[in-house]
């Protein structure tokens, strides 16, 4: 049940933050609010298109 309430949690705040952020901003994404979650694997084409 933890991880429901965790994800549950995360999914409000991550909504109301990205409601909230200022225009040209990055979107929150759900994994980064959740520290008991798997972390999504990155890409290479991630990496650099993050990175610059």
């Amino acid at each position: 049940m933890g991880m429901r309430l965790e994800r549950a949690a995360a999914q409000i705040v991550c909504q109301q933050a990205n409601m909230h952020r200022k225009q040209g901003a990055p979107a929150i994404k759900l994994h980064e609010l959740m520290p008991h979650a798997d972390q999504p694997e990155v890409t290479m084409e991630q990496a650099k298109e993050d990175w610059g």
